[in-house]
């Protein structure tokens, strides 16, 4: 359940927000607000809140006193109201209206059916069938559907939301310019939050390309925070904001949000791959491999299921798999340079020289955006040192979102130390942005 009183959001999952904004709260005085908050304004008694939120019989009225004192602080803190109230020799109680909303179903999800136009509402579906197909034609496809969907209902937010959607997959697999891509994002974001201010899809997309292409890291995250707000059981809010943590440094936290859009999505393999790239850059090399073996073997039609595989098996040396699996995401995807780079970065780290470097002329020498972020690997496995600190370089130029995994990139760590690249990944997050 989410509560929404006096300005504020929480629930279990996402915490406390005042207007938008996270709201710091430790275990003992966030489990403190949602039984006061379940209560509805009636008095939550001391021993209910110790047998609840302390767990025991034996906490002491001055550490209850101390655990309110602190929730009333942090909501200060905020800028928000005072809102709990203590009855003398009785307990505690909210003194502001709660409004109480079922989050068992994403509000964003629901948004894709909202259209009086049956035609508008069958153009949308219709397009998120071509993204699913996931080739260059087909997601420009797509893109014409959504536009479509606009041309029949021009408020039909969710369709502005999935034209942004779809441009953001475009800047992710190289198939426009990022910059061009991500502007275009923005632009369908912002269609969708002049019809709904509240649209968790459209802020999270706008956030995530300010963040990750523009690298406006403050505005960015203040539209992925309100998204979570308004909306924390959409799982791509949750995705992109993932995204964001990982291009902060933030690995565990990384992790976390990817396993709770995974949540949120358990048969989604976007969740599943990049949920095991986050593994990896944490560290997390074992759980990593389970995770990318496992996603292999249940989407074995899904190119980035394949090519996420290749990636951590070579990483653990098992060149074999790691080019076998290459190569089926090579042939679910021909002619896409991005995911070709698995095979012949798997290629390269085996010795397989020649055969890499054919693959990657053929990668350089295709007309979609070159993915410079991921061929970077390729050249320092093949020894060329230089040539792979130009692609870092470019890489981040031109707002490659995968730019900021190539940091954590255990393939790309002899780089680390390199001058020039140290600087390029020193832009990936401001480092004094203070994140949530």
């Amino acid at each position: 359940m989410q509560f929404k009183f006096a300005n504020y959001t929480f629930d279990a999952h996402s915490g406390l927000y005042y207007d938008g904004q996270p709201v710091h709260l430790p275990p003992k005085e966030r489990g403190l607000l949602q039984l006061l908050l379940m209560a509805r304004g009636q008095v939550v008694r001391k021993d209910e809140l110790v047998t609840k939120v302390w767990g025991s019989n034996d906490a002491s009225d001055e550490s209850i006193s101390r655990a309110v004192y602190r929730l009333r602080v942090a909501m200060q803190s905020s800028g928000g109201p005072e809102v709990v109230e203590t009855v003398y020799n009785s307990g505690f109680r909210v003194i502001v209206p709660i409004r109480i909303s079922n989050l068992e179903e994403s509000t964003s999800l629901n948004a894709i059916t909202q259209s009086t136009r049956p035609n508008a509402v069958a153009a949308l579906i219709s397009a998120r069938e071509f993204i699913a197909r996931r080739t260059a034609d087909d997601i420009e496809a797509a893109a014409n559907a959504a536009r479509m969907a606009i041309s029949v209902d021009p408020g039909f937010t969710a369709a502005w939301s999935t034209l942004a959607e779809i441009r953001v997959f475009q800047a992710t697999r190289s198939l426009r310019p990022p910059r061009e891509a991500g502007w275009l994002a923005k632009e369908a974001a912002q269609s969708a939050l002049e019809i709904d201010p509240e649209s968790a899809s459209a802020l999270s997309i706008r956030g995530w390309v300010r963040v990750l292409i523009d690298r406006d890291c403050e505005r960015g995250l203040d539209d992925l925070n309100h998204a979570i707000a308004y909306d924390p059981d959409y799982w791509v809010s949750n995705l992109l904001r993932g995204w964001v943590l990982q291009a902060a440094g933030r690995h565990a936290d990384a992790v976390d949000m990817m396993r709770r859009a995974l949540e949120l999505n358990s048969v989604g393999h976007s969740v599943n791959s990049i949920l095991a790239l986050y593994l990896m850059y944490a560290g997390l090399l074992d759980e990593a491999l389970d995770v990318a073996l496992e996603l292999a073997k249940r989407f074995p039609t899904i190119d980035n299921a394949q090519g996420i595989a290749s990636i951590v098996t070579s990483v653990h040396g098992m060149h074999e798999e790691a080019i076998a699996y290459g190569r089926r995401a090579v042939e679910l995807a021909p002619r896409m340079p991005i995911m070709q780079t698995p095979l012949a970065a798997a290629l390269a780290f085996a010795g397989r020289h020649q055969e890499a470097r054919i693959l990657l002329a053929e990668i350089e020498t295709s007309k979609l955006p070159p993915p410079s972020a991921s061929t970077a690997a390729i050249y320092l496995a093949l020894g060329e040192r230089e040539a792979a600190i130009q692609k870092l370089l470019d890489a981040c130029e031109r707002g490659i979102p995968q730019f900021a995994w190539t940091r954590d990139d255990p393939r790309l760590a002899p780089l680390h130390g390199e001058f020039a690249v140290e600087q390029a990944w020193a832009r990936i997050w401001i480092p004094d942005l203070q994140l949530a």
